[in-house]
C-alpha cells in the first residue's frame, strides 16, 4: 500500500507541469497602469511563474504550475478584482504534458 501511495505522489509531480496560455483582455485604457495592474494581480497568485501583458494587442501571456493554478482561478480573479472582460485564447496546439494528461483523464 505504501508503494502505491508513493507512486501516486511521484506521478502527480511528474504530470504537473508548466502551462502556457494566452488571454484576451478587453477594457484596458492605459498602457502602463492597466497592464501593470493585470500583471501584478496575476503575479500574486501562488503558482504563476511568468505573466506578460501587451496593451497594444490586449493580450496576456501567462505561465503557471497547473497543480496550483487553474484557468478558472485566473478568470475568476480577473472578474472579481478588475473591470476587464477576460477570455482564454484557444490554441489548437497542445503541449506534451497536456497530451499526456489527456490520456489519463
Amino acid at each position: 500500500m505504501k508503494k502505491i501511495i508513493s507512486f501516486l505522489i511521484v506521478s502527480s509531480f511528474l504530470l504537473a507541469g508548466t502551462i502556457s496560455e494566452s488571454y484576451k483582455i478587453k477594457g484596458m485604457h492605459c498602457q502602463f497602469g492597466c497592464a501593470n495592474k493585470v500583471q501584478s494581480l496575476m503575479s500574486e497568485l501562488d503558482g504563476v511563474e511568468k505573466c506578460e501583458v501587451d496593451f497594444a494587442s490586449s493580450l496576456m501571456k501567462i505561465e503557471y504550475n497547473d497543480a496550483k493554478v487553474t484557468e478558472d482561478l485566473i478568470l475568476s480573479t480577473m472578474t472579481e478584482k478588475t473591470t476587464y472582460e477576460t477570455r482564454k485564447v484557444v490554441d489548437e496546439k497542445k503541449s506534451f504534458w497536456k497530451k499526456l494528461k489527456g490520456i489519463f483523464s
